[in-house]
């Protein structure tokens, strides 16, 4: 999208940030554990990126057509790393990673958030055969 560039008509760089958060989103969803899920069967209000990180390996410009290729790359007790590679055909124009820690409700106070153990039914959902 036009709104998506800069003035040079190259895709102006927070914009793979909300692509990776997009994607870790749909990543989620594709194994039936989209925000809504995860809140409803785990109690957890969603994954709060606590870190993230991209490189830019070449220019995107208005109408390219990117493809994201998105998974989880590392566990951790309540955190996890969902790494990202744009590219436009052969072509890598980006790639990143999320850190993003598992949370749930702070049992003394509900406004709150606190880390929590990541469930091993989520862990699986993502195991590769």
């Amino acid at each position: 999208m036009w709104g998506d560039c800069d003035a040079a008509g190259i895709v102006f760089y927070p914009n793979y940030y909300r692509w990776m958060d997009d994607a870790s989103f749909l990543l989620f969803s594709s194994v039936g554990l989209g925000w809504n899920e995860l809140r409803a069967r785990y109690g957890t209000p969603g994954a709060p990126l606590v870190s993230s990180h991209a490189d830019y390996r070449a220019p995107s410009r208005f109408a390219d057509r990117l493809t994201v290729e998105s998974r989880v790359s590392e566990w951790g007790r309540s955190s996890f790393t969902v790494a990202h590679r744009f590219t436009r055909g052969d072509v890598l124009v980006a790639e990143g990673w999320e850190k993003r820690v598992w949370v749930t409700f702070d049992a003394d106070d509900p406004a709150k958030i606190a880390p929590a153990p990541i469930p091993d039914e989520v862990r699986a959902a993502f195991a590769v055969d």
